[in-house]
């Protein structure tokens, strides 16, 4: 099977992580995608994180798969160039503050013109309108105002989850977004705008689970306490493991399993509403069977009660767990200037279509090669080149 994307050509105008893992996405699903990154600095994230050789590894996981053009986009030259680009795709990606590309040339209704069956995707933080409508934002801001940080709270203090959970999750609806318009551009042949904000976006990711109890509005609704904050793991002897007893039933094979009778007994937890009334006692007296052995015996225990389970494991030792090995998930390939890394296995293969992805591109990398296939000439590069209106 080939990748379902492929044939799809997609223009990425955007930093950091919205739109580049968006567009990322995209390219593990077989699309065409190029990058465009002004010819000064290029994208952000090429400075952030582990580097070697001046690439770096967080650059890396976002843009595997694509080719660079890095262009002056405040000059003529370098807006022809843009305008080729976008009359040659099917997609088209922007991810800065409202009102940036607008002023560029390059809003929706100027671009729908040109080519009326783009699916255009704006991705910004705020959106236009509010009191934080147009303001620059980062993840931990998203974090702060769709209830991430006070979930994650520690002894009565909000904590941002230590990872870009709200770009991540803007990037996924972008993608989304972008995937179920080319679905309906299939069935109808016409492109359409779509206008997606990292603010919404976590909020619908969040809502479901996150705002359980803010949910019901009449005044019978019947709240417990939003099982989420009393999420945790369990100490053992030697480290710590993951535990969910999710039904009645595990929660009886969990008892078993530490031939904790008196437990399996106890009133205040025999069902799965009473249990998650009260968490931090239930989960104490989970503990206090965890703690006698080590993680590898629980682990072992549970496994054989048909418990869900599973070891915390530290960044470093995810890769060479067995359960990620056997799976073949991370992947090893070779990059020109970062040398040999790890990434994760594309997606598509999950439809039974291989799909590999060419390591991320340095800056500019594939400018010359991308304006000949436009139809410049090695003049006419040379000259874009020598004026600073593209970087090659």
């Amino acid at each position: 099977m080939t990748a379902p994307l492929e044939g799809i050509r997609v223009i990425e105008l955007g930093t950091m992580i919205a739109v580049p893992a968006a567009t990322h996405l995209l390219a593990s699903y077989g699309a065409e995608v190029i990058k465009v990154e002004d010819s000064a600095f290029g994208d952000g994230l090429r400075f952030y994180g582990s580097s070697k050789n001046g690439t770096s590894a967080w650059f890396m996981g976002a843009n595997d798969g694509k080719r660079s053009i890095a262009l002056d986009l405040k000059s003529e030259p370098g807006k022809t160039v843009l305008w080729q680009l976008i009359e040659s795709a099917d997609v088209f990606v922007e991810g800065f503050r409202d009102g940036v590309v607008d002023k560029l040339g390059f809003s929706y209704a100027e671009v729908s013109k040109r080519k009326p069956d783009i699916v255009y995707c704006a991705s910004s933080g705020f959106g236009p309108t509010g009191p934080f409508g147009g303001q620059p934002v980062f993840d931990p801001l998203i974090q702060s105002m769709t209830g991430w940080g006070v979930t994650q709270a520690t002894d009565g203090k909000p904590t941002l989850v230590r990872n870009m959970v709200a770009d991540k999750t803007a990037a996924n609806r972008n993608a989304q977004s972008i995937m179920a318009a080319l679905i309906a551009r299939g069935r109808t042949g016409e492109g359409c705008e779509i206008r997606n904000t990292m603010l919404e976006s976590n909020l619908h990711w969040f809502w479901p689970d996150g705002m359980m109890h803010c949910t019901l509005l009449d005044d019978d609704a019947y709240h417990l306490p939003n099982i989420l904050a009393g999420y945790r793991v369990f100490e053992c002897a030697d480290g710590y493991v993951s535990i969910a007893c999710g039904s009645d039933a595990q929660w009886q094979q969990f008892c078993q399993a530490f031939d904790a009778q008196e437990l399996a007994e106890d009133e205040r937890f025999k069902t799965a509403a009473m249990r998650t009334g009260q968490m931090s006692l239930w989960y104490d007296h989970m503990e206090v069977c965890t703690r006698e052995h080590s993680a590898d015996e629980v682990i072992a225990r549970l496994q054989a009660a048909d418990v869900p389970v599973a070891p915390v494991l530290a960044p470093e030792d995810v890769p060479n767990h067995p359960q990620i090995q056997q799976t073949g998930v991370v992947q090893e390939a070779q990059h020109p200037a970062a040398g040999r890394y790890r990434r994760m296995r594309t997606p598509s293969y999950a439809m039974g279509a291989e799909h590999d992805l060419s390591p991320a591109p340095g800056h500019g990398e594939h400018s010359a090669q991308i304006l000949e296939e436009l139809g410049y000439s090695e003049d006419a590069i040379t000259q874009l080149s020598e004026t600073g209106v593209v970087k090659t």
